[in-house]
């Protein structure tokens, strides 16, 4: 709600324009309504909009980004508000090994056509592959881990997948990565980044320290570290933004920075002002996400 409020806020356009929502997720609270359409209701008083919940996994932001650009570029929508968010953290076992870098977070655009564009997108790549990573049935809270979490898993799912989307990309935009002055990945280890680096060749990777402070937030991962990019971006640049999904796969979105960016280090800032939920804390509000009877749209 709160990056959608923002995104709304700081359009300079008028907001009714605005006639379609997507929502890219992996842990929407009601797996039968459309979680986007609750958001819409709390944004905008409205009712003539496109809307629907994407899911492809830590993916799905990414996922939601392209099909948004899908419709605006068709003409099916004028205006197009996405969100990409993810709560990671209510669906990971308690005291598993990866939950204490799991964490939950946002982030909002709007996609349309006009004078005052930020970024246009200028090339889109995907790779993708039913590799079982990880899962979460419909009767079961937590993700399952469905492989071994090595390198060879790393390798074949994240590091495959990814390089494929990539060079998929830069095909399509007809460039080469020697182009890209900001490369920015889903959120993970320094071993990761210097495996993408081993094959481009590049050490302009933006904020891998978010995955430090942040934890990894999945489908909010690359939108943030892309706006991150932008603040950083002149008019010109070239950014490029890759998304994986677990067991789904990669989407890479290439941007070209069209407008001078005024609002330097707005979203630097905001990060460092992260919210920080102690374990004991966290436990305690374990029983609301846990009882069946309590609508979980509560707590969006």
């Amino acid at each position: 709600m709160e990056a959608g409020q923002e995104a709304v806020l700081h359009f300079k356009e008028d907001v009714a324009k605005i006639d379609s929502v997507l929502l890219g997720s992996c842990t929407t609270p009601d797996i039968f309504k459309s979680n986007a359409n609750q958001l819409m209701s709390f944004l905008l008083n409205k009712n003539d909009y496109f809307g629907c919940d994407i899911r492809a996994s830590e993916n799905s932001g990414a996922a939601s980004l392209v099909l948004g650009y899908s419709l605006v570029s068709s003409g099916l929508s004028n205006t197009s508000l996405i969100f990409s968010a993810d709560t990671l953290s209510k669906n990971i076992f308690p005291s598993e090994l990866r939950e204490p870098y799991i964490g939950s977070g946002a982030a909002s655009i709007i996609l349309g056509k006009g004078e005052d564009i930020l970024a246009e997108i200028i090339g889109i790549g995907n790779s993708n592959a039913s590799f079982p990573e990880q899962g979460r049935t419909e009767d079961n809270r937590y993700l399952r881990v469905l492989a071994n979490l090595n390198y060879s898993v790393v390798k074949e799912g994240r590091i495959k997948r990814s390089l494929e989307s990539i060079n998929n990309a830069l095909e399509n935009a007809s460039l080469k990565a020697e182009d890209i002055k900001y490369f920015v990945f889903q959120d993970g280890t320094e071993q990761t980044y210097k495996e993408f680096s081993h094959f481009f060749h590049f050490d302009n990777v933006i904020n891998q320290d978010i995955f430090k402070n942040l934890g990894y937030i999945g489908s909010a991962s690359p939108i943030i570290s892309m706006l991150a990019a932008l603040e950083s971006a002149e008019v010109g640049d070239i950014i490029l933004m890759c998304g994986y999904g677990h067991s789904s796969g990669s989407t890479t979105v290439i941007f070209r920075v069209t407008e001078e960016i005024t609002f330097k280090n707005k979203i630097i800032d905001k990060l460092k002002n992260y919210k920080d939920i102690n374990y004991s804390e966290a436990m305690k509000h374990e029983f609301k996400y846990s009882q069946p009877e309590i609508s979980l749209g509560t707590f969006i």
